[in-house]
């Protein structure tokens, strides 16, 4: 039984690899969206995704090796560019249909290589931002962390504007929820949230909370916080989906800080910052694995912007089936708001 009414693949971008993983040669077997897949980086640096299989006698164009700006299948020799055209056969110039491989749109941005998906093969219509409005002012390199999760892509994102279960999951003590806002430009959506939060405990200490949840697409979001308290901080959380196939999806966690005046605490922050994005995520994911998708939740007024998300989502599925129950899910929650 199909546990999600939507696709597992859902169209935009998505991360494959780290730029420095992918040195000029290198070649990479993936395995993604439910497909065998090949990376690779030509020798004047472009990163290019080709369908894995050689459509000669079928061997993984992953355990082959770059020549130049193509790749060879380790069978045969045949050469493929990076628009997945046989360009080379060494031992015949005489050959009948021209082979090719699917090949797909890459992007290589924020030392991150990703890939378009588009379940009818569209080019893609809009890009990935550089993150330089926030790491251009002093911040620390990424710490990395990753999982592999049995869930979809839409419902880890979906999390992000439950206001609840900030509370109930991860314990976090608000005093007070200042405002919240939803904003959505075509593929973008961006939630800010202030809030108090407490902690010190019989010592009643507050701290100012912003946030700006910000996702474009279903598999790259930019979580950006600032803590105004006895110390001032700025933290920023990238958040990388990729599905893998119809149960699992790979989840990339990247935090960083922005550069204090005092001493030794910014590499403290930073460590203690990535072990609670860490716990965070660990204690969303017996959760994500377990939970089933209710296509008529019963939401209440404090639950945050869960339909505006499953209605910003709708285009991410090319499928009228999908968005049609997509759809009748957002009337069903229209009537739930009102219990």
């Amino acid at each position: 039984m199909k546990r999600f009414p939507f696709s597992s693949f859902p169209n935009g971008w998505f991360r494959v690899a780290y730029s420095k993983e992918l040195t000029p040669g290198k070649v990479m077997p993936l395995y993604y969206f439910g497909k065998h897949l090949v990376l690779f980086r030509t020798e004047d640096g472009t990163p290019c995704v080709l369908d894995a299989h050689c459509p000669h006698m079928g061997a993984h164009l992953g355990y082959g090796q770059v020549e130049g700006n193509m790749i060879r299948c380790p069978f045969h020799h045949w050469g493929f560019n990076q628009d997945g055209n046989c360009i080379n056969v060494p031992y015949t110039n005489k050959f009948s249909p021209k082979p090719r491989i699917h090949s797909w749109p890459v992007c290589e941005i924020n030392g991150l290589i990703m890939v378009y998906h588009h379940s009818q093969g569209k080019a893609p219509t809009w890009k990935i931002p550089e993150l330089s409005r926030w790491t251009a002012n002093g911040w620390t390199s990424f710490k990395k962390h990753h999982w592999k999760v049995r869930t979809h892509v839409q419902e880890v994102a979906e999390n992000s504007m439950d206001n609840a279960h900030f509370v109930y999951v991860h314990k976090l003590a608000y005093r007070a929820l200042i405002d919240t806002s939803l904003e959505v430009d075509g593929p973008i959506l961006t939630r800010h949230i202030k809030s108090k939060l407490a902690w010190g405990g019989k010592l009643g200490i507050e701290e100012d909370c912003s946030q700006e949840f910000t996702y474009h697409g279903l598999g790259y979001g930019v979580i950006y916080s600032s803590l105004k308290s006895i110390v001032d901080v700025s933290t920023l959380v990238v958040i990388l989906l990729t599905p893998i196939d119809e149960e699992y999806v790979d989840v990339h966690l990247l935090f960083s800080v922005q550069n204090l005046s005092i001493g030794l605490l910014t590499p403290l922050l930073h460590l203690k910052g990535m072990a609670d994005c860490i716990e965070s995520m660990e204690q969303e994911i017996p959760i994500f694995e377990n939970k089933i998708f209710v296509k008529e939740p019963l939401l209440s007024e404090g639950e945050g912007s869960i339909m505006q998300y499953r209605r910003w989502v709708q285009q991410f599925y090319s499928d009228e089936a999908e968005q049609s129950i997509t759809l009748n899910n957002l009337a069903c929650l229209q009537e739930n708001l009102t219990l």
